[in-house]
């Protein structure tokens, strides 16, 4: 007698944590699958609504709701009392059970009649039921493959990073990523699985082999991936020069016995041949500071240097064909092309620079002489002091009338 009126007080629970503002009604129906356990029918109409039950090994609870069109949606049981863990099961109108899950579960059906049924997969106690559609085509829920760095030389290794983006708050149960590569551009290596599906999840890994690679992982101990971020690591180290491709795609899976393709982004690898320098080297003679400029063909500079005092040069650059330069101030230019080969040493014959270009103007002419006329016994501009000894006088007019009327870069062979 007293067991009946508990029952009695546990129906009138269940009416009273119905969801907000709506009023539930309750339907006692035997349990097929455990005869001893009452089935209580409930309500259940709005997404996104919180509903409130209570289950235990005598009491489950079944929630039917219509479907107006093929939807995917998930539900989500809370317990919030007691050491409740609980099984949800979806089944149609006739019974027919179509998925289950424990705490939450996902899919996607037809337009129809269906329940979602309550039990305690262990424990009892009052739990918070909610069904949220999934929008599974807005929600953005995508992987994409990124590389670091993007562009590398051979032999050099690039960092892949494999993520999930967007994922849906009900979470992954499990992910599987198929990457696909060119085997003749990169070799993969060091997969590294991160802890997206919390700690210690359960993987599987289909080593690369002929330009692909599976890695299937799972959370365990009912854990889900809920957040966004990497899902796992590896290396792709450059093999030849070219553009290599790599891209994992992915199938996501609720828990729901079933597996969802996501949208999918690849990454790009440009690889570059390896640069090995060569060696210019050479004297240049002048009474001043000679700076010698090595310039690509596209007269950009590629690198320069100042000569020893006595002329001695060394410059190292990648191998290839360049213009070189000898420049000082007061003094004529040098310039002729120059060709570096990779591990080599190139020299270019010993060259002396003509004094008197005061002006710069490659011209060696009376405007020259003007200048250190008006700078007599100075010790500037620097560039009128061709013999450098710190005054301007009568010995460097005598180096310049040496090269009057001179003009022009020397040419350098």
């Amino acid at each position: 007698m007293k067991s009946k009126h508990l029952l009695q007080i546990f129906v009138l629970l269940a009416v009273l944590f119905s969801a907000v503002g709506n009023a539930q009604s309750v339907q006692a129906k035997p349990n097929a699958q455990a005869p001893d356990a009452v089935v209580i029918v409930r309500e259940l109409t709005f997404w996104d609504a919180t509903y409130t039950g209570y289950v235990d090994q005598a009491r489950y609870e079944k929630w039917p709701f219509v479907l107006d069109a093929t939807y995917e949606f998930s539900v989500t049981a809370t317990p919030t009392s007691g050491d409740l863990a609980p099984l949800l099961i979806l089944m149609d109108a006739s019974g027919t059970e179509l998925a289950t899950n424990i705490g939450v579960l996902t899919s996607t059906q037809p337009a129809g009649n269906y329940f979602i049924q309550v039990e305690p997969e262990a424990g009892s106690g009052f739990y918070e039921l909610m069904i949220r559609q999934v929008d599974s085509g807005g929600g953005g829920e995508s992987a994409s493959t990124e590389a670091t760095p993007t562009s590398l030389t051979v032999g050099e290794a690039a960092v892949i990073t494999v993520n999930l983006n967007n994922v849906p708050a009900a979470g992954y149960a499990s992910a599987e990523f198929t990457c696909t590569y060119d085997p003749t551009l990169v070799a993969v290596s060091n997969i590294v699985v991160t802890n997206l599906f919390g700690a210690d999840p359960a993987t599987a890994i289909y080593d690369p082999q002929d330009g692909n690679f599976i890695v299937a992982i799972a959370g365990s101990n009912g854990q889900r991936a809920t957040t966004s971020g990497p899902a796992f690591t590896f290396s792709a180290t450059s093999l030849q020069v070219g553009q290599a491709t790599i891209n994992c795609s992915a199938r996501v899976s609720f828990g729901d016995d079933g597996l969802t393709d996501i949208p999918s982004t690849g990454a790009t690898l440009t690889i570059n041949a390896i640069v090995v320098d060569g060696t210019l080297t050479g004297q240049v003679l002048a009474s001043k500071p000679v700076t010698i400029s090595l310039y690509n063909l596209d007269s950009s500079l590629a690198t320069s240097v100042v000569a020893n005092p006595d002329g001695p040069f060394s410059l190292t650059a990648p191998a290839g064909a360049y213009t070189v330069d000898a420049t000082a101030s007061g003094f004529l230019g040098a310039e002729g092309p120059a060709v570096i080969t990779a591990g080599e040493t190139s020299t270019k014959p010993t060259i002396s620079l003509i004094a008197g270009d005061i002006d710069g103007n490659d011209v060696i002419d009376q405007y020259d002489a003007m200048t250190i006329g008006m700078s007599y016994n100075t010790a500037t501009p620097d560039a009128a002091d061709l013999n450098a000894d710190g005054i301007i006088n009568v010995l460097d007019l005598e180096i310049l009338a040496a090269n009057y009327r001179a003009s022009g870069a020397q040419d350098w062979q």
